[in-house]
Formats: C-alpha cells, sequence, structure tokens
C-alpha cells in the first residue's frame, strides 16, 4: 500500500488539464495517453519534489455545483465514530466502503481526485536481516497519475477532516493497490450518478486493463527516511 506521494504538479494545474475535456460533448477532444505503471527504483533525495506522507496536507480535487474545484486536506481520515479508539485512515478498501452504512455520507460527498507523479511502497525484507525495501511506481510516459480518494473537508476546518485512499483488489488474499486513473478516466470517478456497483465495475475494468508492473527495482532503506 502506499507509504507516500509525490506530487509535483498542483491541482490547479490540474484543473487546467481537465478544463478542455469536462465540457458537453467535448469531453475527451484531446489525445489522453493511456496509464501505463512501472515500478522503478526510488528517486534519490535531491530528485524529489513535494513529497508527502501521511498526516501532511494534500492537494485533491472535487466537483462541487457542476464546477471541479481544488482542496488542502489532510492525508488521514478520523471519522467522528473513530476518534480516540483508532488512528486516521488513510487507505480505505472499495468493497468496505460499498458494504458499510457509516460510510454513505463521504462516499456519496467525498470523493476526490488527487493528482501525482508517483508513490512510494515499502515491501517486507527478504529476511530478518534485511532493511525494509521501498519502490517507487510512477507512469512510463511521465503524465499525472490521478488516485481515488474519499475526502471529509468541512467549509469551517473541523478535527475529523482528512482523505483517506481509495484501494482494491483481491479480498480473499488481501492483495490491495491504490486505485489509479489517467486523465481520461479520472472524471468517471467524480461523475454525481456514479454509483457504487458501477465503482466496482470501473475497478475491475482499470485492473483487466493495466499491464502487469514491471519487475521492481528496490533500495533497501529504513521506511522512515522517505
Amino acid at each position: 500500500m502506499c507509504d507516500g506521494l509525490v506530487q509535483h504538479v498542483s491541482s490547479k494545474d490540474s484543473l487546467a488539464y481537465f478544463a478542455q475535456r469536462d465540457t458537453p460533448g467535448n469531453r475527451f477532444a484531446t489525445l489522453v495517453t493511456p496509464l501505463e505503471l512501472c515500478v522503478t527504483t526510488p528517486p534519490k533525495p535531491q530528485e524529489r519534489h513535494a513529497l508527502i506522507k501521511p498526516g501532511m496536507q494534500v492537494s485533491a480535487i472535487r466537483r462541487r455545483g457542476g464546477h471541479l474545484e481544488c482542496i488542502k486536506v489532510r492525508w488521514g481520515w478520523s471519522p467522528i465514530w473513530s476518534v480516540g479508539t483508532m488512528p486516521p485512515l488513510t487507505h480505505l478498501p472499495l468493497h468496505l466502503v460499498m458494504r458499510s452504512k457509516v460510510f454513505d455520507p463521504i462516499k456519496h460527498e467525498g470523493r476526490v481526485l488527487v493528482a501525482v507523479e508517483g508513490w512510494y511502497e515499502s515491501q517486507p525484507p527478504a529476511s530478518p536481516s534485511q532493511a525494509q525495501q521501498l519502490t517507487y511506481t510512477t507512469d512510463r510516459q511521465s503524465t499525472p497519475i490521478f488516485l481515488a480518494a474519499l475526502a471529509q473537508a468541512s467549509e469551517t476546518p473541523f478535527g475529523c477532516d482528512g482523505l483517506a485512499l481509495v484501494t482494491y483488489g483481491d479480498i480473499a488474499s488481501q492483495q490491495q493497490r491504490v486505485l489509479a486513473f489517467s486523465a481520461e478516466d479520472a472524471l468517471d470517478w467524480l461523475a454525481p450518478e456514479l454509483g457504487w456497483e458501477q465503482a466496482q465495475r470501473l475497478a475491475a475494468r482499470l485492473n483487466g486493463a493495466q499491464p502487469p508492473l514491471e519487475p521492481a527495482v528496490t533500495a533497501q532503506r529504513p521506511a522512515q527516511r522517505l
């Protein structure tokens, strides 16, 4: 699962990127490069741009009143029913959100997109003597990746406000990956009419369309040095 985001493209720039596509009858008039993910060596410290870790502010895009807007929100959501009993939620499996009524308000009003260059994931060491390994996932074509997320962002800042990335995958094996879109597919996540059965089909379609990730080249370093 995602341990850190690289967000060098601001949400305002992403809104401009969507502007010519989010119009009636001409939504995707410009050719969009398909999302082709690959796993590479984590960038060196001097090559990193705006690394975001859980607990930090992240830029996100949401739809309000028929228009797209950008917001800033903490990565880590603390639902009112969980305050004091569990740490902020940084990830939420799509199937759990779909079947539990406690997520009804946020799954209808809180769908957002997070534009990133890529993300870090920690991999379990091959042996206890080895340091934790990191991988970095990005797009082969260096185009923005849009991650699906749920966010509570009140007009007046509230202690429960926050964002959780949406994951999907094989429930039985507990293999979960972040739900990532190309610009061509990303706006489907924000469509007001999107139902959760449709969201599940969308995730399944993306899972089938994405090519297998290339073999990871990892760097051994402690996770806290993200």
